[in-house]
């Protein structure tokens, strides 16, 4: 499938649910996938969007990668990333973006799996190169640009966390992505009029029986239902698709109808394997 389109490979959070994985998002152009964030789970929903014709490419085409964040819903498909395409016949080594730290995890993980590199390299008819990072440590602004994408990076309020929220420019819209992040006064006019905007969310109604040291961090470093339809009036994208939802305990219409009520644009609930065209 040709053209631009934006596959929801993990659209949970840190806690295990039976039908979403955890963070991970696809931008493809041309067939070439750029993925943003790799929780646990990602490779086997590209595995599966392609079984069911959802997409052409496949795992090999895994080469670009960008992390929000360091935290582990958002990373721990890291080695999964590494290996399994690999396995399958990628044979380019894949070139990731991420925030201070990236380097050092990259570098511990390949030491960790170093015997399974080994035995892999020795037993396998596998490249020499595709199990390989080449991890950059990036600031804001312009962090990658090909003939097909540019990339900008913005810095997020994810409390003393590095973290990112990142811009993808295609030929045929913007898309934004806002990982995990409390509102920051440069979002609104960084953002503006993209097409898609994929925003985190928790409930503001559940919130007020969440015990009180969580309501001190989740209002610290995460975005309410009520701030993210502040947010989304000021940048008016075509589409608001919410991920990494704290549902705590409402249904995923119920936090549709909390951002509705102060935003009256096209919100759509993310689920695993959603795809959407530019």
């Amino acid at each position: 499938m040709n053209g631009s389109q934006v596959l929801v490979l993990g659209s949970g959070t840190p806690n295990a649910e039976a039908d979403r994985v955890s963070s991970g998002v696809a931008i493809a152009v041309d067939d070439q996938p750029y993925i943003f964030d790799c929780g646990h789970g990602i490779v086997q929903r590209v595995v599966q969007a392609h079984a069911r014709g959802l997409i052409a490419w496949d795992s090999t085409k895994l080469t670009r990668l960008f992390l929000t964040h360091l935290h582990a819903d958002h990373t721990v498909g890291l080695p999964d990333l590494l290996f399994t395409p690999w396995i399958h016949g990628r044979d380019e080594t894949l070139l990731a973006f991420g925030p201070a730290g990236f380097e050092r995890m990259a570098g511990h993980i390949l030491a960790a799996y170093s015997e399974n590199i080994r035995e892999h390299r020795a037993a396998h008819p596998t490249s020499a190169d595709g199990y390989k990072i080449d991890a950059r440590e990036i600031s804001e602004g312009i962090c990658y640009q090909d003939e097909r994408v540019q990339v900008q990076a913005l810095k997020a309020n994810h409390g003393d966390l590095a973290a990112f929220s990142y811009k993808v420019i295609t030929p045929a819209g913007a898309v934004v992505i806002s990982g995990d992040t409390k509102p920051v006064p440069a979002f609104a006019d960084w953002a503006r009029g993209c097409d898609i905007l994929i925003h985190e969310v928790y409930s503001s109604a559940a919130f007020v029986n969440q015990p009180p040291a969580w309501q001190r961090y989740h209002a610290r470093v995460h975005t309410s239902t009520t701030e993210l339809a502040a947010l989304a009036r000021a940048v008016r994208p075509r589409l608001l698709l919410i991920y990494h939802q704290l549902f705590w305990g409402r249904p995923p219409e119920a936090l549709l109808a909390e951002v509705a009520s102060g935003y009256d644009g096209t919100v759509i609930s993310a689920k695993d394997l959603d795809i959407f065209d530019l």
